[in-house]
């Protein structure tokens, strides 16, 4: 019986990160089914029954997993769903401690972010103005996105970073502004200006608005 018993403690682990790889796998199957699919037809043309057909999952699943179609959309477009560069720049950031050095790896993430999701914030942009829930969607993401900067600001302040008499509100306005969608749309999108030369535009602007004696 305690033989039995051992057996099964050691089956149990293993069974859960199959289940937990399974999920993952399921998970990115919908995503990239939702990607090609808002992509090639639209948002207000996509079901979720087409989704799951794609991805080979049942409607029901995708509910599970994503909850609604605009929730799955806000993944589609979240960069650590799967942009893996993003995703080591974010944790670099994390970790240094130089000033000049986090605002060089904020213009780096922001070049890896927008680059590959262009036609999906052409598809939320241009769906905000006749979907509720996406005009919503793109106020939670500016939010969220702001929300991540000021904390960035308010470290940058701690460590007496920021240019003397600059409010923690303004600082965050300028990287919020600066590294916008928009602007990123404006200058590589529009006027086709090279990514790399925009990443380092953005990152000489940013150090020399934000910090101090630069």
């Amino acid at each position: 019986m305690e033989h039995t018993t051992k057996q099964g403690e050691e089956k149990r682990p293993y069974h859960s990160r199959v289940r937990q790889r399974q999920a993952e796998e399921t998970r990115q199957r919908i995503l990239e089914a939702a990607h090609t699919l808002f992509e090639r037809q639209g948002y207000a043309a996509t079901t979720l029954e087409a989704i799951a057909e794609v991805a080979d999952v049942s409607p029901k699943t995708i509910a599970a997993v994503f909850g609604s179609k605009h929730a799955l959309l806000s993944e589609v477009i979240n960069p650590e769903s799967f942009n893996i560069p993003a995703q080591q720049l974010i944790e670099a950031l994390r970790t240094t401690g130089d000033p000049a050095r986090k605002l060089v790896l904020v213009a780096q993430i922001t070049r890896q972010v927008y680059g590959p999701l262009v036609s999906a914030m052409e598809l939320l942009r241009a769906g905000s103005a006749v979907a509720p829930e996406l005009a919503d969607l793109a106020h939670q993401i500016e939010s969220r996105r702001r929300e991540r900067q000021a904390r960035l600001i308010a470290a940058q302040h701690e460590e007496g970073a920021l240019h003397p008499g600059m409010s923690l509100e303004e600082a965050t306005d300028i990287l919020w502004t600066l590294t916008s969608y928009d602007v990123y749309r404006m200058l590589v999108v529009e006027q086709r200006w090279e990514p790399g030369h925009y990443e380092a535009w953005l990152a000489h602007l940013l150090i020399g608005q934000l910090l101090a004696s630069q």
